[in-house]
């Protein structure tokens, strides 16, 4: 409906602009038609709207009149309406290049598969016609001939030999929820374009969306095979094999062929993921020793290196020299943590305090620099400052997310329960469907009261909107355990552990394990909670409570 809605006023505000030009050259019994169009569409009339934009092109000679009566008769679903308009745009312009995609949308409204596939098959032999048939089909996308005649396109091979018109239409099949159709796709891509790398990538994205890692694996060492590869082809196969869980091979993948910015900057996202020290020091010698003119970029991803490999000195003057963009104002910010890391506290507060004064462009990093004061305070053990800080962010970015979620995360964790409801509740009111703010406000009731199927509920949705979040999932397992049902609660918190090995969720399935007498199991639990993060507040309270 809001598209239908937005499409309508789009239209009108077209016809108005029409309207507008033409209006000096025709008579008022001309125009009368076009202006109760105009109006009919601002009433939501849209029948009423075709009827009178038909009968306005009727009275003109304008094919461009034509063609909006014809879209507006489309939305509206009057097929009477729409016929009347195609016969009157072909009238004025025969050859008009709208005209057979607009034939193949009118004949699949109407359920004409004869004619859809007629006009679509004529569509896709012109050169680039794909990208008219792809719009004509996704107009329909909600009846069922359009999967059918999709289908026939693909099985019938009408598809032109250019790789991206299939990807074009591997889109639309998952867009009308034809993952089989969009499978059949891949595998044909790889028969059509068999020294393609991109269609061999496409085939590894559909094995790893049915769970075939091997097949994903294969399809991925089959691309890299093909000869060199331009930077974004590479980073789709890094990307390929970091989700296989390669993030070593992924870093090797875009060591392959000619380094830009965005190929480096992967390598050592994933070569940290690898914990390659060894790798990513090479990796920074050798982006050191030919930085003759660096970029921005460059120059921050060797301040960046410099801090995986804990020289810090180095890293600070890497960011130093990082000029004036987007990159310099982060630099700031990673500035500001190394020096509080160095013990000069006022020193970092005093550069990020320059950053929010400053006329930067950038609003994010500028809001960045107000989070960033509030969590190195709070590292210092020092919320006073911290909740200052949120303030004086909040006094200028009012009502900004991830200032208001922030500050709601330490109200709870400095005991102001209410503090952290409140924002919480402002953050669900103008965001309903965010899962992190109703699972946060969740698990807040859950933990921290005793409103514990109020939290259940507004966990219920969070995991409904995130069915695969592992905090999401933890906080559904706490919440039955608070309310008594442990053997309900179990499997979730296993799930959650299995996703990620956090420590809070550690402290939550020993809790629960201990509750069902699994003593042994739950002291294994907390004892890889103490590996992961011998600090965490949930888990030392959970081995609290049991030393007591």
């Amino acid at each position: 409906m809001m598209v239908r809605t937005c499409l309508v006023y789009l239209l009108l505000a077209l016809a108005a602009s029409h309207a507008a030009a033409q209006a000096a050259s025709r008579d008022d019994a001309d125009l009368l038609p076009l202006l109760q169009g105009e109006f009919a569409l601002q009433e939501g009339a849209s029948l009423d709207a075709a009827k009178s934009y038909v009968e306005a092109a009727r009275a003109s000679k304008d094919p461009a009149l034509a063609e909006r009566a014809l879209q507006v008769a489309l939305l509206a679903d009057d097929i009477d309406a729409a016929k009347a308009a195609l016969r009157r745009w072909r009238q004025l312009a025969p050859d008009a290049p709208g005209l057979l995609p607009a034939q193949a949308r009118l004949a699949l409204k109407q359920g004409d598969r004869r004619d859809a596939l007629k006009h679509l098959g004529e569509l896709l032999q012109r050169p680039d016609g794909w990208r008219a048939a792809i719009p004509a089909l996704a107009a329909n996308a909600r009846l069922p001939i359009t999967v059918d005649v999709l289908g026939e396109l693909v099985r019938g091979d009408r598809l032109p030999d250019q790789l991206e018109a299939w990807f074009a239409f591997g889109g639309l099949a998952l867009r009308l929820e034809q993952a089989e159709l969009g499978a059949e796709l891949a595998r044909r891509a790889i028969e059509r374009f068999p020294n393609e790398p991109r269609a061999w990538l496409w085939q590894a994205e559909n094995a790893q969306r049915r769970g075939d890692a091997d097949a994903a694996r294969t399809a991925v060492a089959k691309a890299l095979t093909l000869g060199p590869m331009d930077p974004p082809t590479r980073l789709a196969a890094a990307a390929q094999l970091d989700a296989l869980g390669d993030p070593a091979g992924a870093a090797a993948a875009l060591a392959q062929g000619e380094q830009d910015d965005a190929t480096l900057a992967g390598r050592a996202a994933y070569l940290s993921r690898a914990e390659d020290g060894g790798a990513i020091q090479a990796l920074y010698d050798d982006i050191a020793a030919r930085t003759d003119a660096p970029s921005p970029a460059r120059l921050y991803l060797l301040g960046q290196l410099a801090e995986l490999l804990k020289l810090p000195e180095r890293a600070l003057e890497w960011y130093g020299r990082v000029p004036g963009d987007v990159q310099r104002d982060q630099a700031q910010l990673r500035i500001a943590v190394l020096l509080d890391q160095k013990g000069l506290h006022e020193d970092a507060v005093a550069r990020l305090n320059e950053l929010q004064a400053s006329d930067s462009e950038y609003g994010d990093v500028v809001r960045d620099a107000y989070l960033l004061e509030a969590e190195l305070a709070l590292q210092r053990n020092q919320p006073a400052d911290a909740l200052d800080a949120y303030g004086r962010g909040l006094g200028i970015f009012e009502g900004d997310p991830d200032l208001l979620y922030a500050r709601a995360l330490a109200y709870e964790k400095l005991d102001r329960i209410d503090d952290a409801e409140y924002d919480l509740r402002q953050l669900i009111e103008e965001d309903p469907d965010n899962a992190d703010f109703l699972n946060a406000l969740g698990y807040t009731l859950a933990d921290r009261t005793d409103r514990h199927e109020e939290a259940l509920a507004l966990i219920q949705r969070a995991l409904e909107l995130q069915p695969d979040a592992p905090a999401i999932i933890d906080s559904m397992g706490w919440v039955l355990h608070r309310l008594g049902r442990n053997e309900e609660a179990l499997p979730h918190l296993r799930r959650a552990f299995e996703l990620q090995r956090d420590a809070e969720v550690a402290a939550h399935l020993g809790e629960v394990l201990w509750a069902l007498g699994q003593k042994d199991e739950a002291r294994s639990i907390w004892r890889l909670g103490q590996e992961i993060d011998p600090d965490n507040r949930a888990l030392k309270q959970s081995l609290g409570k049991l030393q007591s």
